[in-house]
This record gives structure tokens, sequence and C-alpha cells, in this order.
């Protein structure tokens, strides 16, 4: 083991990472308690894995996490640590010399959330989803817009949003567009953009000037965490005067629309898995999961 002032680290850990850990910490943590949590969080996976955090993949993760069986609470502490480091990691990727997209790692991981229980009664209404959308147009905010159409739309998770990067983006020779998103290192599932939301993201695209190989960014120009989203979606319901609501209170909307449109449950369960054009790549064969989608069924449209 190596240890570092009050830090002692797995032997799998590389110098390499240990001196990024030790970065965010200067920046990030104050308390060294804390600082020793976020150690044997690192080297209990890494020592797990027998590798060293850079060399991880999607496999192990899901494997080390799939230890528990069923699916993980997204207020997990271990799954938050290795998120909220990621992230950072993917941020700074070229002053580390590092390939970015460790926060994708995690999307392999179920999650679920503490307001996971079906209640059609507490979902959002239509009108106060409206008013949210309108508010954020008026704030000229494409972020807290697009995200919450994205979910409503296609239902998509928080922790997929804060995933996405410009080479998820694809149009099939079809020209059907949708989002490819990792599973393991070599199994992907595909899902469907309805058109509404492939015009937003031209519009959004035309306001993205920068590099950053993330989607969504906060508002100092990084990529946006679950946290800095819902975060964003409150301020806006507490704004319009309505009850607050959340990401996971869309995606649930959003699947009961498709039912109620008469998309078929497997299709359902299939589907949510139980700057410019150039951000879409295009695919030569038909993505089979683009021709016939439960997102279809939703019959709603958004405009920005």
């Amino acid at each position: 083991m190596t240890e570092t002032e009050n830090a002692v680290f797995s032997p799998y850990l590389s110098q390499k990472f240990i001196n990024i850990l030790a970065k965010y910490y200067a920046e990030k943590i104050k308390e060294e308690r804390t600082k020793q949590q976020y150690t044997y969080v690192f080297s209990a996976l890494c020592d797990y894995a027998k590798c060293d955090f850079l060399e991880i993949s999607p496999e192990i993760i899901k494997a080390y996490f799939g230890r528990k069986g069923g699916v993980m609470k997204s207020t997990d502490y271990n799954l938050s640590v290795l998120r909220a480091v990621s992230r950072y990691m993917d941020e700074n990727a070229e002053t580390f010399d590092i390939r970015p997209g460790y926060l994708n790692l995690f999307s392999v991981v179920d999650v679920t959330f503490p307001d996971m229980q079906f209640h059609m009664d507490d979902l959002p209404e239509l009108g106060n989803i409206d008013k949210v959308l309108a508010y954020f147009k008026e704030k000229g905010d494409m972020t807290g817009f697009l995200s919450c159409s994205m979910v409503l739309r296609s239902t998509l998770t928080t922790n997929e949003l804060v995933s996405l990067t410009r080479d998820m983006f694809l149009q099939d020779a079809d020209g059907k567009f949708g989002i490819r998103l990792k599973l393991t290192e070599h199994a992907y599932r595909f899902v469907k953009l309805p058109e509404d939301i492939v015009e937003l993201i031209e519009q959004y695209s035309l306001q993205r000037n920068d590099s950053q190989p993330y989607f969504f960014l906060n508002r100092k120009g990084k990529a946006a965490s679950a946290r800095a989203l819902q975060n964003r979606l409150h301020e806006a319901c507490i704004a319009c005067g309505i009850k607050p609501f959340t990401y996971n209170d869309l995606r649930i909307l959003s699947q009961a629309l498709m039912i109620k449109g008469g998309a078929p449950l497997d299709k359902i369960a299939e589907h949510i898995n139980v700057k410019n054009m150039s951000w879409f790549f295009r695919y030569d064969r038909v993505v089979e999961s683009l021709k016939d989608s439960p997102v279809d069924c939703t019959h709603i449209k958004i405009v920005w």
C-alpha cells in the first residue's frame, strides 16, 4: 500500500491516478476524514478489479456493483464518489493527459431513485411542465429546456443525460436519429430521438462554440452533473410557483404517455432498459431500434 499524508492507497493504483486524486482533494475536499473515505472507495474498487482505476472497464463496474443484486440507489455513497471524481477527470482530461469518458463508465450501473413509486397523482401536469419550459425559454436556458424535453420525449435517466457526449448521437441510413448508449465494452442500446427533439438539438448546437465533448454543460462551461440539472429544474419550478418535480417524474410520465398511446409494454421495457448536424454521425445501416420505437406513441410535440 502507498501512503500519501493520511490516505492509504491500493497497490493497484498508479502514481498518475494518485496524483489526480490528490489534486481533486486539494481543490474539492477540506476534511481529512472525507479524503480517507474517498481513498477507501477507489482502493476497494481497484482491489476487486486488480487494476488501476485508469484501466477500469464498464464490465468491471457492472460486476462490482452487481454483487449486491438488484439495482443501486442513486444516493449510494460509493457510486456518488466514483462519479464525482470521474466527472472531474473528464473535465480536466487534457491537463491530466487522459482520454475523457470515465463518467460514462458508470452508465452501466442500474440505479433507482427514492421517489420511484409510480403514483400518477404525484406526477406533474402537462400544464405545469409547459410553464417550466416557458420559463426556461424566457431565460434563454436551452440546457434546462432541452434536458427536460429529452426526458419527457425519450425517457432518458438523469445519469444518461449527463453522460451524453457528441459522438453518441447518430443518424441511420434511413435518416432517423438516435443516441447510442454504451452498456458494456461491446454492447450498446439505441434510443430513438423524435423529430421535435432533433430540431431542438440543432438549435442547441448553434449556441455551442466550445470543444467540450459533453453534451450538457453547467453554467461554468463544464460537464453538468445530475445534481446541477436537478437544481436547475427545482429553481425553475419554484420560480413558476408550482410544486417542484424531478427528472424522474418526467421519465415516469413519459412512460405513462407511451402506455396511453398504445406502445407495447415489451417495447417500452426494452426502450428504457428495465454547432450543427455534424454532431450526428451517420450509420451505413438502419438501426432496428429506431424503426419502431415507443417514443412514437407519446403524441406530444415540444417546440422552442
